[in-house]
């Protein structure tokens, strides 16, 4: 392979569109942090000028209530000195001498004059200790905003600090994302060169990169069945490439090889080898099938789906649809007769088997069962190796016609279990052979 596969590109890619994503989802939540940040400061600054407008309100309350004191002070100091020149004139009142004509000066008037001035200063009194309690009270709500004002100020010194902290953080983490996008970038597109000159050289990695980037709607009409055989039944080299394609950019089937990689180089004999290739040859095999029409397959749709469950009956039981391509780009013909045909718009449901021709007789009636998932979709049908052909004519036809009567016919599209078997085995013991 060389040193730069499409695979490797690929991966490289989506580490790119990764990072992107990351960067789109950090910047959402930094706008996110920043803006509660702003919220907070925001109504730290709010609360602190309603604070300092309640302390001016305090201060200006104290202000009266000094005032308030100074004149109850003031009318107090006024009635006492009323009551001291009525007791001033009582005193003169009765002073005065008293004569045989009269029984004594009438003081009446002085009297009560002393009367109303002791009244007046007992009033004066309360006055005064009333507007010293309220200075008090003034004094301790004036004290107590101050503190408030204090505490809002130092509340939004705070939240203009987190506020800060937050806009650095978020500058300085985007930042390195963006150095790391752009460091992808740069790499992707050094892939990238590095892969169109390879592909330029080697007309077999070209030809295979247009089959995966293939675009079904340049064909100007309807995909028929014809276009459909020629896209699965891919080539040996081609199908040596899908491996190593398959193996760069699927962890699962990737896992699955170097299984059997290191039980084939693990194995003692030819008997034990033997155990390994006929489990490669169930397993992976059947998965490199299925890859290889899932991936003929999906420029088809918008969307592709695998393994897709759908119950059927009253009692829980459900079937897995193996491909489900929908949103179809262009309108598909997958043979004659009802249900093989799909819209643009429309979808496909396929079950996918891959064996020789006796295994997939006897698999006639669970793929029977297989079609109940298939019903959902406008187009179906049972993808099966070109080994159906390979059946005695009558049970040839008996297994058509009970697929087709289920409402997935039966169409062998796909290369034959030999063929499949072959690429897998190769692939599990290139490593062997000294190849990168």
């Amino acid at each position: 392979m060389a040193q730069v596969s499409i695979g490797q590109v690929e991966n490289l890619e989506d580490l790119l569109h990764g990072l992107q994503s990351v960067r789109q989802a950090m910047a959402g939540a930094c706008h996110a942090q920043i803006a509660a940040a702003a919220q907070k400061f925001q109504d730290a600054h709010d609360e602190t000028a309603r604070s300092e407008s309640m302390l001016e309100r305090a201060v200006q309350q104290e202000q009266a209530a000094n005032q308030a004191v100074d004149d109850a002070q003031q009318a107090l100091e006024g009635s006492r000195h009323a009551l001291s020149t009525a007791e001033s004139s009582l005193s003169s009142c009765l002073a005065q001498p008293v004569t045989e004509e009269d029984a004594g000066p009438d003081c009446s008037g002085d009297y009560a004059a002393v009367t109303e001035a002791q009244a007046d200063v007992e009033r004066a009194d309360c006055a005064l200790a009333q507007a010293k309690a309220a200075l008090e009270r003034a004094i301790e709500n004036r004290q107590s905003m101050e503190q408030r004002v204090d505490l809002t100020r130092q509340a939004q010194a705070m939240a203009a600090q987190v506020l800060e902290q937050a806009q650095q953080e978020c500058n300085a983490r985007l930042a390195a994302v963006d150095q790391a996008i752009a460091i992808g970038a740069a790499r992707v597109r050094a892939a990238q060169q590095a892969l169109n000159a390879y592909l330029d050289t080697n007309p077999p990695a070209a030809q295979f990169h247009a089959w995966l980037t293939w675009n079904p709607a340049l064909h100007g009409g309807p995909i028929t069945p014809d276009i459909l055989r020629d896209r699965m039944n891919l080539s040996s080299e081609h199908r040596r490439l899908l491996q190593h394609y398959l193996y760069e950019r699927n962890p699962a089937y990737r896992r699955q090889v170097d299984k059997f990689r290191q039980q084939w180089a693990t194995a003692r004999g030819d008997a034990e080898r033997n155990i390994v290739a006929r489990r490669a040859r169930i397993h992976l095999s059947g998965e490199f099938g299925e890859q290889i029409a899932r991936r003929a397959l999906a420029p088809l749709g918008g969307c592709i789906e695998t393994q897709g469950r759908t119950f059927v009956g009253d009692h829980g039981r459900y079937t897995k649809t193996d491909l489900l391509v929908s949103d179809l780009q262009v309108p598909v013909i997958l043979g004659r007769g009802d249900g093989m045909a799909a819209p643009v718009g429309g979808s496909m449901a396929f079950e996918v088997k891959c064996g020789k021709a006796d295994y997939l007789y006897a698999q006639m009636a669970h793929m029977v069962f297989q079609a109940e998932g298939h019903k959902q979709a406008d187009a179906q049908c049972t993808l099966c190796s070109r080994d159906i052909h390979d059946l005695a004519p009558e049970k040839e036809k008996e297994l058509r016609d009970a697929l087709r009567a289920a409402g997935s016919p039966m169409v062998g599209m796909l290369p034959t279990k030999n063929e499949i078997d072959q690429s897998c085995l190769e692939f599990v013991r290139e490593h062997e052979e000294g190849e990168p």
